[in-house]
């Protein structure tokens, strides 16, 4: 099983008040190395994202015939290791052509928070994933970890984590160990789970963890140990990761890449409006690029 139990589990803590007192927000975010806020972005704009998605997966037979398409019941012949199938890359990239996927990435109830606590512009990495855990694939969960192993760049990168509808217990969802952050980069090594990476963390940690309704919203400083939760019901867990980092800080040239390299931009954009704002957005700003070494 990649997710480690947790004996102690507290839940988040609601961050929303903190957003009329920047100071204390900062404070919390510096000390604990997250921030959850309910309710964040509207119920319907995270919806208007799920049906595409589950439009798709439905056009690979992952759900359970005669079920309502939106409910996401999975279907019960999905191949344990799906993402090894020929059929995930080609599920991939028609969840990286949809420009709803990549637009909500920006939405300003996403940025406004990251202002807040950069006290600068944002800059949001291009390279959006999207993750998609079946039932009863507890091996692939993904293991405690820091994202900065995989993003580079400056260590001041949060990542937005929130599943595209409610995300009760069972579902599963995301863990996070407060204050994680604070001990700087640990080692990794070999892990079974998403990633295939992990790092090794006490048993005794505090945790924290919380039922998220649609809309629910947790950012993760990227040295913050962090594990997904086995999904023990018989429904896919939909969720999007969006990082973010201020603007004036370094990124590592990966970091505007399409995810898993599965697409060049252009692919990606190919049916999309020209004038789109979204097509190359970051293109506008004088950044520092770093290459990945």
């Amino acid at each position: 099983m990649a997710m480690v139990t947790m004996k102690n589990v507290a839940p988040f803590q609601d961050a929303t008040p903190m957003l009329e007192s920047p100071e204390q927000l900062r404070l919390f975010a510096q000390e604990e190395g997250y921030l959850f806020f309910k309710n964040l972005i509207p119920e319907n704009d995270v919806i208007d994202l799920r049906k595409p998605i589950i439009d798709i997966v439905q056009k690979y037979d992952w759900l359970a015939p005669n079920t309502p398409p939106q409910l996401g019941i999975a279907a019960s012949d999905v191949p344990e290791n799906k993402e090894a199938t020929p059929e995930w890359r080609d599920f991939y990239c028609d969840i990286q052509k949809l420009q709803a996927f990549h637009a909500l990435a920006l939405h300003p109830r996403l940025i406004r928070p990251l202002e807040i606590l950069f006290d600068e512009p944002v800059l949001p990495h291009s390279r959006n994933i999207l993750r998609l855990l079946f039932p009863n694939s507890a091996r692939y969960s993904t293991p405690p970890h820091q994202d900065n192993y995989y993003i580079g760049g400056s260590e001041n990168t949060w990542t937005a984590w929130f599943p595209l509808g409610d995300c009760p217990k069972e579902l599963g969802g995301l863990a996070c160990a407060p204050g994680t952050h604070k001990t700087g980069k640990l080692e990794t090594q070999s892990a079974e789970g998403a990633g295939g990476r992990g790092v090794t963390i006490d048993e005794d940690t505090q945790w924290a963890a919380a039922t998220m309704n649609c809309g629910d919203v947790l950012f993760l400083h990227s040295l913050t140990v962090h594990q997904g939760r086995d999904n023990v019901s018989d429904r896919l867990r939909l969720s999007c990761d969006y990082r973010y980092q201020p603007r004036t800080h370094s990124v590592r040239e990966d970091s505007l890449q399409p995810h898993l390299h599965s697409l060049t931009w252009e692919e990606i954009y190919a049916q999309w409006p020209q004038d789109d704002p979204v097509r190359y957005y970051w293109k506008s700003w004088d950044l520092t690029i770093t290459p990945r070494s």
